[in-house]
């Protein structure tokens, strides 16, 4: 499981968060899925967010406009392989408000 960008990022309420696990290969060739999704019970934002192309290598989130300075939103990307058995690994994203 890679990502293509840093696990800890800073940003701002109102941007666009790009999420990507490009480079991600499986080392016996088997296919490969993947599921972005809100890590609630880890952040400190007390809200939901939207991910977009959840399902894709590639996906993509907006900070909502209510959150604070300091406040996080955790983001999982969770890639199963199609082998028998099949495979997880999980990567977090830590995006702390700024």
């Amino acid at each position: 499981m890679r990502l293509a960008h840093a696990a800890d990022l800073e940003i701002t309420a109102g941007e666009m968060v790009k999420l990507s696990a490009q480079g991600t290969t499986d080392p016996d060739g088997d296919e490969l899925t993947y599921h972005w999704w809100q890590y609630e019970e880890a952040d400190s934002y007390d809200g939901k967010v939207e991910i977009q192309a959840s399902d894709q290598q590639k996906a993509s989130f907006t900070v909502p406009e209510d959150a604070s300075k300091g406040q996080t939103i955790h983001v999982i990307c969770e890639v199963t392989d199609d082998g028998s058995p099949s495979l997880t690994r999980y990567q977090r994203v830590v995006t702390t408000i700024q």
